[in-house]
């Protein structure tokens, strides 16, 4: 793949920036393991959020910055978050292939979540319960070695089984479900945390696109220069040059 410049970055940045929260993710693992946006959106949510992982590792340093909030006291906590524990290893034989449940003496077999499915079912990325269900059903691959469609339909049986199926989707595809440990340090609380790769990665990538556009436009405006000159100074001169005209 091409390598992450700080252009490219904004390349990027400028093609996700009009998009909504799950075709923004597949657009940047697209860029990051040099697929197509289709061949990103077919691979498992785990494997799509890896990508973004390592876009961020490639393009920030450090430990990653994020808050929470307590259910405990409501207290906000400042959490720094090492990339390696967003990188748990992959679920399956082959990186969150297929699993089997079995749900009152039927075999199930099932495959891992991909961006195609949540696009398809809740383009907007909302998964309310109805979509959940759905979800869910588009996993199921067979039931006792018979083909099912990717819908599910309506009955007490069927809930069973697209419920079996949900409680195995992340031992499945675990780098799709991270979880945080945390301990409020206020009342002691301890909890799971659920951490969303693709929002915090985007947040960062966002912020650092609109600051090199404020670093082009300040050096523009001050010495006439184009972006990709600015862009092309190492981060030592374009600090100095900014310095020199006040920024």
């Amino acid at each position: 793949m091409p390598a992450l410049t700080q252009a490219r970055l904004l390349r990027e940045w400028e093609g996700a920036a009009g998009q909504g929260p799950v075709a923004r993710a597949v657009t940047l693992a697209a860029a990051m393991g040099g697929h197509s946006f289709d061949e990103a959106c077919a691979l498992p949510l785990g494997a799509r959020d890896a990508l973004l992982v390592g876009l961020r590792a490639a393009c920030f340093r450090g430990d990653l910055a994020c808050l929470a909030d307590c259910p405990g006291c409501g207290e906000e906590l400042e959490v720094s978050v090492p990339l390696s524990d967003l990188c748990p290893p992959a679920g399956g034989a082959d990186g969150a292939g297929e699993g089997e449940v079995s749900v009152g003496g039927r075999l199930v077999r099932f495959r891992a979540l991909t961006s195609r499915d949540v696009l398809a079912v809740a383009p907007d990325g909302a998964t309310r319960p109805d979509a959940r269900r759905r979800l869910v059903g588009r996993c199921v691959l067979s039931v006792d070695g018979e083909a099912r469609e990717d819908e599910a339909h309506e009955d007490d049986e069927e809930d069973e089984l697209l419920a079996a199926v949900a409680a195995a989707l992340p031992s499945l595809d675990p780098r799709a479900d991270i979880r945080l440990d945390l301990t409020c340090a206020a009342c002691g609380h301890a909890w799971a945390a659920p951490f969303d790769v693709p929002a915090h990665v985007w947040a960062e990538v966002d912020a650092c696109a609109r600051g090199l556009l404020a670093d082009v436009h300040a050096l523009a405006t001050a010495y006439g220069w184009r972006e990709g000159d600015v862009l092309a100074l190492g981060a030592a001169r374009r600090r100095y040059y900014l310095e020199a005209i006040g920024t």
